[in-house]
């Protein structure tokens, strides 16, 4: 059924996309299906709402959806939001395009004069399942996940340039059971980013860069007053590549409340990586922080890093940067490889009360282990 949309690129189709939506939204019976054909769509900010009458609802994409670039409409903090919607299913072959330049040029120089739009946003989304879409260019984060319990992202791309600010990949909050499969992502910011109250998060088959790699964090913030918490993470067979990329890591402010526990890190390779393993302990993004060891810390315990070689860009291989003596507990480090990819340079691991086990581990961390 047509429901008016242009699909010219230039002509706001947000009018024909919220009718065709409603319709499926309420049609009587367990199954629904949205389909955008192989054009051009022009988006306004835009809520896809439930809750529905269909148990499913398929949304297919084969042609193109581009965001406005009239800054003065983006009044909330997104582009595209879904929100209460059971059963989910987002597919096709065509691209989401957030056209995010002109922000990032912005925020480059600029006083932002105007709010910036998460491009693609779920809120409240249980099963949700994102398969085979590319998604290019945000204002900000490409895709954002909170309490979507259940979610499947498979095979997608994403790419913004790696000089694109705070571009991330995929945002996961408050979110549990979550699998990322098969999927290639290079941004601005972290390809991945778990945030707190997410538990049994699955990534497999992932390659990230140019990117911050994928990051478990920033938690503990002192000023929230919460007490953060992330476990059951499994990160398997992903590569990361790019000379400023970040790996695997696992941030927290120095002060804050919380636990990580549960984490497995298997089969990585890392390609001429920045930074490739990460635990930090002081992380303090507007560099206000006092950094002294000694002061309380979120609890980190039961992280695994198995089966893991590559190269770094720079000489600083591992940084293992614990708050306390006792707010690192059984971090262990087995089959693990990583050399300089630059011959001027030996590398090495940098480490701040670090407790755990190392066996068949290169360059050695006999000098961090303290237990």
């Amino acid at each position: 059924m047509n429901y008016g949309a242009v699909g010219d690129g230039k002509t706001d189709d947000s009018q024909a996309f919220l009718k065709a939506w409603n319709e499926a939204c309420n049609v009587q019976q367990q199954r629904a299906t949205l389909n955008v054909p192989a054009r051009t769509f022009l988006l306004n900010p835009i809520e896809f709402s439930g809750p529905c009458v269909p148990t499913s609802i398929e949304f297919q994409v084969a042609g193109k959806i581009i965001a406005s670039t009239n800054k003065s409409l983006f009044d909330n903090n997104h582009w595209i939001l879904f929100s209460y919607v059971k059963g989910l299913t987002l597919t096709g072959s065509g691209t989401i395009d957030g056209q995010g330049a002109g922000s990032w040029q912005d925020r480059t120089g600029v006083a932002i004069s105007h709010v910036l739009g998460q491009a693609l946003k779920f809120y409240t989304c249980p099963n949700l399942v994102l398969q085979g879409l590319t998604h290019i260019n945000p204002q900000k984060a490409h895709i954002i996940l909170t309490k979507c319990d259940g979610a499947n992202i498979n095979s997608i791309t994403i790419t913004a340039p790696e000089d694109a600010p705070n571009t991330d990949g995929i945002d996961i909050a408050s979110s549990n059971h979550v699998q990322v499969q098969n999927s290639k992502i290079g941004t601005g910011d972290d390809c991945i980013a778990i945030s707190a109250r997410c538990s049994f998060i699955n990534i497999t088959g992932v390659t990230c860069g140019p990117g911050h790699g994928i990051s478990i964090g920033s938690l503990g913030d002192p000023g929230s007053g919460d007490f953060d918490t992330v476990s059951e993470v499994h990160v398997r067979s992903c590569n990361f590549t790019g000379t400023n990329t970040t790996g695997i890591r696992i941030k927290t402010w120095q002060g804050g409340q919380g636990e990580v526990k549960k984490i497995t890190y298997e089969d990585i390779m890392f390609d001429n990586v920045r930074y490739p393993i990460v635990i930090d302990q002081f992380y303090c993004p507007h560099n206000v922080c006092k950094n002294n060891t000694g002061t309380s810390a979120v609890a980190i315990s039961d992280v695994s890093y198995t089966g893991i070689i590559g190269t770094s860009s720079g000489d600083e291989v591992m940084s293992l940067n614990c708050g306390t003596e006792s707010s690192c507990n059984n971090i262990v480090l087995d089959d693990v490889h990583l050399k300089t990819s630059d011959p001027t340079k030996t590398a090495f691991v940098r480490c701040v009360n670090f407790n755990g086990i190392a066996s068949n581990v290169e360059p050695s961390l006999d000098q961090c282990l303290n237990s």
